[in-house]
């Protein structure tokens, strides 16, 4: 069965830590696990399973699924959302000296940030000065290294919509206003009824793009034609959009073809969005009899809803549904004709790295 999945996904898109304790100020660490000891300094206890550095584990499965996708195009475009976090790594525990990640952000070429000024909890609720400035300073460091920021704010009110437009510009950021979040963001924006910074100039690299949209549920929008049609009548600078438009059925090359022109005829990226930090059942990968433990990457379902669940991302069988083969997520959506990714539930290994 899984077989048939993944051949029929497949054809469709070719053809169509911190570990922290309260016994003591000052620990011994094996594998950076805590030794415990008794009063006369006998071990009491030694956590001997492997130690995973989860936010490392996440940074070379998206560096690896980078390398795979410039494979075929040079060009490929990686963009990773709402983990900024990974772009530094602790160089002396001791002294928790951090530096940038060079070979990780190297292998980006921007970062998709959610919530900047309004959305981050509720639709419409502005962000507090404290998160902003926190999260600010964060992509700054991004940005002067080279990385491109997007933003994406979710507001229905005009007066909120140019507010979140005008900081992101502020700070040299491309913006984007969603009026709704998560599968409800499956529309247009009203206003502004223009792309800011409009204009027909064919998008040949990620320097010269001015402004964007991102679609996270593009079934609402009409037949698969009918969705392509729509982005197509817009002068956005590059669309993120779902690879799946209901369900298991991919837009299909001809539709991708149809949204990488603008209204105005000239060429820009198209990106698909793929979530690399959770398994979702109905997914063309998922086999009738997995769940939970089996295979032994799939974990626990997601508070949010049982048909998402958490996934070992480390994992070598994990990977191997991701990226690296001509039955991969990945390579569907190179097929497909995709100019590139953003890659959702990188911040995944935060969940790791504080369970509780």
């Amino acid at each position: 069965m899984l077989k048939r999945k993944l051949v029929g996904f497949c054809s469709a898109l070719i053809l169509g830590l911190s570990v922290s304790s309260p016994i003591a100020d000052a620990q011994t660490t094996s594998q950076g696990k805590p030794l415990m000891f008794d009063e006369n300094g006998n071990q009491l206890y030694q956590d001997v399973s492997p130690f995973i550095d989860y936010a490392e584990e996440m940074r070379t499965l998206v560096q690896n699924i980078a390398k795979y996708g410039r494979k075929f195009k040079p060009d490929f475009l990686v963009l990773v959302r709402d983990a900024k976090g990974l772009m530094t790594q602790i160089v002396d525990v001791d002294l928790l000296v951090s530096a940038p990640s060079s070979v990780y952000l190297r292998s980006l070429d921007g970062l998709v940030e959610s919530g900047l000024s309004y959305g981050r909890v509720e639709i419409g609720q502005r962000t507090t000065e404290k998160e902003q400035k926190k999260t600010l300073e964060e992509l700054k460091i991004a940005r002067d290294v080279g990385l491109k920021i997007f933003t994406v704010d979710y507001a229905q009110k005009p007066k909120d919509i140019d507010t979140a437009i005008r900081f992101s510009l502020k700070n040299k950021f491309i913006p984007y206003v969603a009026p709704d979040k998560g599968i409800f963001n499956n529309r247009l924006p009203n206003w502004p009824r223009r792309p800011i910074n409009e204009n027909s100039h064919t998008v040949s690299n990620i320097n010269l793009i001015k402004n964007f949209a991102l679609i996270e549920d593009s079934s609402r929008m009409g037949s698969r034609e009918e969705y392509a049609m729509k982005m197509h009548n817009t002068n956005y600078d590059m669309i993120a959009t779902p690879v799946f438009h209901l369900r298991s059925q991919t837009l299909g090359p001809d539709n991708v073809r149809t949204m990488q022109y603008k209204k105005l005829g000239s060429r820009r990226p198209v990106l698909a969005i793929m979530d690399i930090g959770a398994a979702y059942r109905g997914a063309y990968y998922w086999k009738d009899d997995w769940s939970q433990g089996n295979p032994s990457f799939i974990l626990n379902p997601s508070e949010t809803t049982s048909d998402k669940h958490m996934v070992q991302y480390w994992n070598p069988g994990w990977h191997q549904i991701m990226y690296g083969n001509n039955m991969s997520y990945l390579y569907g959506i190179i097929r497909e004709g995709y100019d590139g990714i953003v890659l959702d539930g990188v911040n995944v290994y935060e969940a790791f790295l504080n369970p509780e």
